[in-house]
């Protein structure tokens, strides 16, 4: 969004003009909903994050000085958002075992997709199945770190600035989470050479 019209829409929304902040949610809407889903993996949870990150902007906006932009802002509230819902989704499974296996796949993973052969269906579902079990072995940090970079395609330096990290400390989990996703998809990558 320009900044221009983003300090306009701000203005207006301070003033009291509710469709003004309907014009930010519906500008940044889709980007932070697939964003929080590539973090969390579910899509209820996923509106649920960028619902609440929307909330605090609304919350906040009085107070909102424009030291960076609401895209960034709103980057940075999902992702610690995502954060903090997947250390506590590990801590639940670790403490009460909802789930009877980290191993255990998704059922959505085993709905084939229309427009290929079965035998495609299978490959590509087992090879998004080692993928999201891949990305599992992540921290949340080397996770939100990965997704930003590899799915956003965020420069390391957007990146830093939306977690409130240094741009070295963002290299290290990412370097960290490339080497985790290497060891852990290695046969994979052997299977195609």
């Amino acid at each position: 969004m320009d900044t221009c019209l983003e300090k306009a829409l701000l203005t207006r929304i301070r003033e009291g003009d509710d469709t003004g902040f309907e014009t930010l949610v519906g500008a940044h809407s889709p980007r932070l909903l697939s964003l929080a889903w590539r973090l969390v993996g579910v899509r209820e949870d996923a509106e649920e994050i960028a619902q609440e990150a929307f909330l605090r902007l609304h919350r906040s906006i009085g107070d909102f000085r424009g030291d960076s932009s609401v895209a960034t802002w709103l980057y940075r509230t999902v992702t610690r958002l995502a954060i903090d819902h997947l250390r506590r989704r590990k801590l639940r499974e670790r403490i009460f075992f909802f789930r009877r296996s980290n191993e255990e796949a998704d059922p959505m993973d085993f709905v084939p997709d229309p427009a290929a052969s079965p035998g495609e269906s299978c490959f590509d579902g087992e090879i998004r199945q080692r993928i999201d079990l891949a990305m599992q072995r992540l921290s949340a940090r080397q996770r939100v770190v990965f997704t930003l970079r590899h799915h956003e395609e965020m420069p390391l330096r957007e990146i830093a600035t939306v977690l409130g990290l240094e741009e070295g400390t963002v290299k290290a989990h990412l370097h960290r989470a490339v080497r985790v996703l290497r060891r852990e998809l290695k046969d994979l990558q052997e299977e195609s050479s």
